[in-house]
């Protein structure tokens, strides 16, 4: 049984183009000496509120959650400036920067999350040297693919994202206009951006409806292309470095995930089987507890390399 959760602090920290940046602090009802601060950073299309459970599971092992809505997502608004990962890098960069948490830092990221927290890492590698630990679920070391696997259904499934992704790319006016005519309980539907609100980020089921067409096809794109800048600076982090993917994800397929623990020899490597992309919504007491590891007991020993043969863990689900 989770323990309610402690006063939460909603607050707005200004990006390097003036955009405020929508950040939510959660306390733990009871802190751990020197414990550490686990930062979240969500990927494309939902919000903070990604890492719901999540933040009630750190929080009740004694950890300090910070989590924050990127731009053009939740309660964060677009901005003037350029929408890529390294834009967003420099955003989580002003947040640490602002807030200062105290203790060492705990970061995980779930699909461009990952890719912000390796940009992170690259930009701004001093930083290492106060994480205690870090999570990439779902990453990739070269960017995302339209057709990840060679049978048929993947064939069609690239087939569809093609086509959409050149609609939406081309036309995306055209596609907010028909967004916006779709009944307000259609996961699609646009909507104006939420007012800003005292107890947190908007639904995570309802992330997509409040970012427009084309700043959805941009963020695409950005990790369609996602080139790292030097991915070999996690190496820094040794065994503190956990990589997590689902062996069914037809978004980053475990392969990439692979590739890019194949140059980080030192990273734990789990692959989830029976698991899609949606890797934290299905496994959140799984990925808690991994995180938490990491916060209290970053020398504990690996798990396999590869869990894809393994039963697929039970964990609570996502409401």
């Amino acid at each position: 049984m989770l323990n309610p959760p402690a006063a939460r602090q909603v607050l707005s920290v200004l990006a390097s183009d003036g955009t405020p940046l929508s950040v939510y602090h959660d306390p733990p009802l009871r802190p751990r000496r020197g414990g550490a601060t686990v930062v979240l950073v969500h990927g494309a299309s939902v919000t903070a509120d990604l890492w719901r459970l999540h933040t009630r599971h750190l929080t009740d092992a004694g950890l300090a959650v910070l989590r924050y809505d990127q731009r053009a997502h939740g309660h964060t608004p677009r901005g003037r400036a350029p929408l890529t990962i390294g834009q967003l890098a420099d955003d989580l960069h002003r947040i640490l920067s602002y807030l200062q948490p105290t203790g060492p830092l705990v970061l995980a990221g779930h699909s461009l999350g990952a890719l912000v927290l390796q940009e992170l890492a690259a930009l701004y590698p001093q930083i290492l040297e106060r994480v205690q630990g870090m999570a990439l679920l779902s990453p990739t070391p070269r960017g995302a693919t339209v057709r990840p696997g060679r049978d048929l259904r993947a064939w069609l499934l690239a087939a569809g994202r093609s086509l959409t992704a050149l609609t939406c790319t081309h036309a995306p006016g055209a596609v907010d206009h028909l967004r916006r005519a779709l009944p307000a309980t259609h996961s699609h539907s646009l909507a104006p951006r939420p007012e800003r609100q005292a107890d947190g980020p908007p639904a995570c089921r309802h992330g997509v409806r409040h970012t427009t067409t084309g700043d959805l096809c941009t963020l695409w794109q950005c990790l369609r292309e996602y080139t790292p800048r030097n991915v070999t600076v996690l190496n820094r982090l040794d065994d503190r470095l956990l990589l997590m993917a689902g062996a069914d994800d037809r978004h980053i397929p475990a392969t990439h995930t692979r590739k890019l623990a194949a140059q980080l020899p030192a990273a734990e490597l789990e692959i989830l089987p029976h698991t899609t992309h949606a890797l934290p919504i299905r496994h959140p007491g799984l990925i808690s507890a991994r995180i938490a590891r990491l916060a209290t007991d970053p020398g504990s020993p690996h798990h396999p390399q590869d869990q894809s043969s393994l039963k697929s863990p039970v964990s609570a689900p996502f409401h």
